[in-house]
């Protein structure tokens, strides 16, 4: 540690020039480092309550779908109760029938007390009675009191008359006192259901099913804890359960509007904030809402997320000494380096320097071999650099000056003369066509690649051209396949080609022969054959055909139009793309270009891979 905090005072003596490397690398790492811990210590934090905040909610809603689960079996429990006593037949005369005497109604009490007792078994544990009133009068119950229904004035109420109403759907009262004088003091949930006989088309009896609200509670008592609140809620708002008692058979609007959004997230209620879960139950048409307090979960979580925090500045402050120290032997080398720039900015840049050892990382190792390579390369890029430029610009020149012939041009416009002296005015105004939209693309576009399609209709204009001078004895044959027709191409290359063929390879008097040009594709490579039947080459011309030094009358212009073409090609796509020639004496000449495939779309151009070729 004492080697350390000597390193950082010597690295901070070197930093008093704020302009320094050290110093601003310094001042950025340590800016930088603190954003960063600003900024992710927020957003852990963030994250990290976001997470709890899900998680519980995962875990709150899937306890709410089992307890949903249980509301929905003690609902299906009552209606099977409600229908298996709908269709007792036994159940049905002592509902009907008046008892002769008191010993008859005595054992109609007790046998019908016994029997709802049966059904009182589905709900162990549970404060739930049934009640039942018939036509005769009678009233039979689970209580273990005489209960006379017509006495408590509850047949009179709107619950029980709409049941009346409709023996298919349920009367609900969620707070009515009881019934007996041991429940009158207490509230309790009704439902009242009408036994209905459909073959007297009347009803002969009603029955009620009175629970209390801890069979509610009895539901959830389990998942009760000091940090949370449940709630079962109508669709009016009126809260028939509750973990707390006081909020019983009161409205809250706020709770129902939580209910029916079941958001997500934090929210605000009673001037504190809950992680809420809810969950809507089909059979009671109610919402149960559960409430887990937000700062209870958060409080258990902070310590941990700030043992957190306090390790990364600690280790924060480690890697900032750390890098201190190292940037003493990264830095060292880069000033050795502008110091050594600095001496030669005012030399020749071509001359150089004396040679500079470096020490210390291999990127600076890196950086010094680089600089002593840098002068020794530096003048052979330039010459190699002016040496390409010559090159092109000749090959330019040489372009612009085979583009036309001038002696094409003349001997043309002779020929036109000619036919036109001939009376062949057909021929005249075809040649002058020609001649005319000939100029026009060459000497008006200014591209160097133009898609071969427009190449074969420049040939085209030219070869009717040729055929005023040499008439039909000379034909052309386009073999081209069409995915080749957009593909780039040198402007104006196959011209000089044809014209060869057509001077050198055929008689000038009597001209007889054909001329192919083959275009096809192989992978990413465009290749073009153009094939004549003519003379031929002998082999010692065919062997100089591109060595423009050695001249002679006949074949100067033959070797600068085929220099041309191949500079041309060379430059355009690269050394590995020219001419090949072959020529047999007494058959013919071949000629083969091998170009990449590039394709124009529009005004633009992409090149093609081997794969896209292939599909």
């Amino acid at each position: 540690m004492y080697y350390i905090m000597n390193e950082v005072q010597n690295e901070v003596k070197t930093m008093r020039n704020k302009k320094s490397i050290s110093f601003q690398i310094i001042i950025t790492v340590i800016i930088s480092f603190l954003a960063l811990f600003l900024f992710f210590s927020i957003l852990t934090t963030e994250l990290y309550y976001r997470n709890v905040t899900d998680i519980m909610q995962e875990s709150q809603q899937h306890s709410l779908t089992q307890l949903n689960e249980s509301f929905d079996v003690f609902y299906q429990q009552i209606i099977y109760i409600l229908i298996q006593l709908s269709g007792d037949t036994v159940l049905k005369q002592y509902l009907t029938k008046e008892p002769e005497d008191n010993f008859e109604y005595y054992q109609m009490q007790r046998y019908v007390h016994d029997f709802l007792q049966t059904y009182n078994g589905f709900f162990p544990n549970s404060n739930v009675h049934l009640i039942l009133y018939g036509e005769n009068g009678q009233t039979y119950t689970t209580y273990n009191e005489t209960l006379y229904l017509e006495d408590t004035g509850i047949l009179k109420e709107d619950f029980v008359k709409q049941a009346e109403k409709n023996h298919r759907r349920l009367g609900v009262s969620y707070f009515h006192s009881g019934l007996t004088p041991y429940t009158q003091n207490d509230d309790y949930m009704y439902f009242a259901h009408a036994l209905y006989d459909p073959y007297r088309s009347r009803y002969y009896g009603t029955i009620l099913v009175v629970i209390d609200e801890s069979c509610f509670q009895n539901l959830y008592s389990d998942l009760i804890q000091d940090n949370n609140h449940f709630s079962v809620i109508t669709e009016d708002g009126l809260i028939i359960s509750d973990s707390k008692a006081e909020f019983l058979n009161s409205s809250d609007s706020t709770l129902l509007d939580i209910a029916r959004k079941n958001s997500d997230g934090v929210l605000e209620y009673a001037g504190e904030k809950w992680i809420p879960s809810s969950i809507y139950n089909q059979y009671f048409d109610f919402y149960i809402l559960q409430l887990t307090e937000y700062n209870a979960i958060t409080s258990r979580v902070s310590p941990s997320i700030l043992r957190i925090l306090e390790l990364c500045c600690f280790a924060q402050l480690l890697i900032t000494v750390v890098l201190i120290c190292l940037l003493q032997k990264i830095t060292r080398p880069i000033h050795r380096l502008s110091v050594a720039m600095q001496n030669v900015s005012d030399r020749d840049l071509l001359s150089r320097p004396e040679k500079m050892n470096f020490t210390g990382c291999s990127e600076a190792r890196l950086l010094g071999e680089s600089f002593n390579e840098m002068f020794s390369k530096l003048e052979y890029y330039t010459k190699k650099l002016m040496q390409e430029q010559d090159a092109r610009h000749a090959a330019e020149l040489n372009s612009l000056q085979h583009q036309i012939n001038p002696h094409f041009i003349y001997n043309t416009l002779a020929s036109i003369r000619y036919l036109s002296m001939a009376g062949q005015r057909e021929k005249v105004i075809t040649g002058i066509n020609s001649l005319t939209k000939l100029l026009r693309k060459t000497l008006g576009d200014i591209r160097e690649t133009i898609p071969l399609e427009q190449e074969l209709d420049l040939l085209q204009d030219y070869f009717q051209i040729q055929l005023l001078r040499y008439g039909d004895g000379i034909r052309l044959y386009l073999n081209v396949q069409e995915t080749c027709l957009s593909a780039a191409v040198p402007k104006f290359f196959l011209q000089p080609l044809v014209e060869n063929s057509i001077f050198h390879g055929f008689s000038t008097n009597t001209p007889c022969g054909s001329i192919s040009i083959y275009a096809t594709i192989n992978g990413a490579i465009l290749k073009l054959e153009i094939m004549d039947n003519g003379a031929g080459i002998p082999p010692d011309i065919l062997m100089h055909i591109m060595d423009v030094s050695a001249k002679n009358n006949r074949n100067s212009l033959t070797k600068i139009g085929l220099k041309n073409i191949e500079d041309r090609i060379k430059m355009i796509y690269g050394p590995q793309y020219g001419l090949n020639i072959m020529s047999t004496p007494g058959y013919g000449t071949q000629v083969i270009i091998h170009l990449p495939l590039i394709y124009f779309e529009g005004e633009k151009c992409y090149e093609k891979s081997s794969e896209d070729s292939h599909h």
